[in-house]
Parts: structure tokens; C-alpha cells; sequence
């Protein structure tokens, strides 16, 4: 069993994160790599577990783009099967003599109904077909109506595309030590008035009984005007940080976890943006030193930023 520490109430604690304190009934994280909450939703039912609209704006571009061939295939198969089922002889134009070459006019004259294109070859002449067709062109209408609301959606969604460094570590800072890591934007967009907060989680003994208690961990800077560059946040571990006489071995036995929250104004959208992510206490690193990352150009008189250098760091 992990030895837990006992920590003074000379540390000052945040209550309000919306993350509770039963260390039992929770898991041991409480963000996900991604940023997103570490919570699976139980007792409901199936569909109410999930809304279709946010996971169609959510997820990545090649999820998206399956889903919508998908889509567009199945929906071109099932309207060919049923013009295949009142019989290829209700649409005028048909050349098809085997059941190959039948299918495949029934599919293609299928896709130009859905679509509305409608180049004139095929056409229903029959009742049934007829039917079939107006069917089609309600949900073709519908369907790319629904498409286009999707892609705006998407498109028009400002994303935070912030890049950080793989692990957080235990640095020389001034006359002491500091708690650091850095990030740097990887997107063109501009973010300006950036602001950052850090909480550390950790299981607390309290008596006889395990808590998980948050506390505010303080900023070297916590505001900056503009992310041009990278930027190495950093908590100055003073005798009045929660950190001050803490081993890494206490925070792994605490399972501690580092909260980043960040939020910043995106010229590009003219909206406010924000992101979050973690870092566990097995993340941490002492006695290194992170290498710059950026430098000034051979040629040119312009900046070169080196997004692949932000994990590198020097031993001590």
C-alpha cells in the first residue's frame, strides 16, 4: 500500500475544481492525455450516452471523412436495391443485360438522384420508381443540408493546437529550485493575452482516511501578451509551495497530478479559445535543464522556432 503524505494546512487549497475528493471512488486520473475528462457516463440508456452532433464535430478529420463515404456508399446501395426490387424496367434509359450490369446503372442512377445532378440518361417512368426517387431526392436534400451545417461547424471551431513537452521537470531556478515544462503554439493563428493556472492533485492522509486535495501551485508568470515563441511555465518551489520538502517517490506514492489550464484570445476566430491537459508524477524529471528552442536565422533576419527541440533537456 502507497505511503501516503501528511500535509499542514499552511498550504493553501482549492475546493471548487469540480473534481470531488473520494480518492476510492474515483480513478487515479483525473484528465486524459488529450485533455479531456477521465469519466465514462454509466445508467442511461445507449443513445442517450451519446450526442451525434458533438462527436461529428469532435472527431478527427479521418474519422469524419470514413463516416461520410460510409454514409454515402450505404445509402447509394440501399436506394439501389430498392430500385432493383420494383425492376430496372420502370427507368427509362436502362441499358443493362446482366443483373452486374443492371446493379451497377441502378447505383450510379441512385448517387445522381441523391445528389440531384440528374444527367438526363436515366429517368423513372414508373409509379414505383417514381416514388423511390422522390424519396431519395427528400433525403439527398436533407442529407447535404445536414453536411454542410457539419463542415461549417467545423471549419469555423477554434481549436487551441498548443504542442508541450513530454515531461514536467525539477529544474535550477534563481537561488532554488522550480516545477517546469513548456509549450508553444504550433498553429499560424495568433494567440494573444494568454492565461495559464496549475493545480496539483494528490491523495492527502488525513487521520485515518485518504483524500485527494488541490492546491493552487504559483506561477512564475501566469500571463503573457502573446505565445509568439515558446514559453516555459514555471512554479518556483519556496518554502511556501506545496512541493517544499516533497520527494518525487511521495508524489508517485500520492499518485500527484498536475493540472494545466490554459485560455487565450485567437486573433484568427476573434473568440476566446481554451485547452487543458496533465502530467503524473511519474512525468517528472530532476536534475535536468531544458535545451533552447529557438534561434535566430543564418540568413534573414526573422526567427526560427524549433517545435521539435521542446522535449529536449540537458542532464545537470
Amino acid at each position: 500500500m502507497a505511503k501516503f503524505k501528511r500535509f499542514t494546512s499552511r498550504y493553501k487549497q482549492e475546493n471548487d475544481t469540480g473534481f470531488g475528493n473520494q480518492t476510492n471512488n474515483q480513478g487515479s486520473r483525473l484528465l486524459n492525455t488529450d485533455g479531456t475528462f477521465n469519466i465514462k457516463h454509466h445508467g442511461m440508456p445507449f443513445f442517450q450516452r451519446f450526442n451525434i452532433f458533438h462527436e461529428l464535430i469532435t472527431l478527427p478529420w479521418w474519422k469524419f471523412n470514413l463516416i461520410v463515404f460510409i454514409a454515402y456508399l450505404a445509402m447509394n446501395l440501399f436506394f439501389a436495391a430498392l430500385y432493383l426490387l420494383v425492376g430496372m424496367d420502370e427507368i427509362d434509359g436502362d441499358r443493362g443485360v446482366t443483373s452486374v450490369e443492371q446493379f451497377w446503372d441502378a447505383f450510379f442512377f441512385s448517387a445522381q438522384t441523391l445528389t440531384t445532378v440528374g444527367y438526363g440518361r436515366e429517368n423513372p417512368i414508373g409509379l414505383h420508381a417514381n416514388f423511390v426517387s422522390a424519396f431519395e431526392c427528400l433525403i439527398g436534400l436533407m442529407s447535404f443540408a445536414l453536411m454542410t451545417g457539419l463542415l461549417y461547424s467545423r471549419f469555423s471551431r477554434p481549436v487551441v493546437r498548443l504542442v508541450k513537452s513530454d515531461n514536467i521537470i525539477i529544474a535550477p531556478y534563481q537561488s532554488g529550485k522550480g516545477l517546469m515544462f513548456r509549450i508553444a503554439n504550433k498553429g499560424k493563428n495568433q494567440l494573444i493575452e494568454c492565461e495559464v493556472q496549475l493545480l496539483m492533485a494528490m491523495n492527502i492522509l488525513e487521520g485515518e482516511s485518504v483524500y485527494r486535495r488541490f492546491f493552487p501551485l504559483t506561477l512564475e508568470r501566469d500571463k503573457i501578451t502573446t505565445l509568439a515563441l515558446s514559453w516555459t511555465i514555471v512554479h518556483p518551489i519556496t518554502d511556501t509551495s506545496p512541493l517544499h520538502e516533497i520527494s518525487i517517490q511521495d508524489l508517485i506514492d500520492g499518485e500527484a497530478e498536475f493540472l494545466f489550464m490554459f485560455k487565450s484570445f485567437d486573433d484568427t476566430y476573434a473568440q476566446q479559445v481554451h485547452t487543458r491537459f496533465s502530467y503524473q508524477a511519474t512525468h517528472l524529471i530532476e536534475g535536468v535543464k531544458f535545451e533552447p528552442m529557438y534561434e535566430r536565422a543564418q540568413q534573414g533576419n526573422h526567427t526560427i522556432l524549433r517545435l521539435d527541440r521542446i522535449n529536449e533537456f540537458k542532464q545537470l
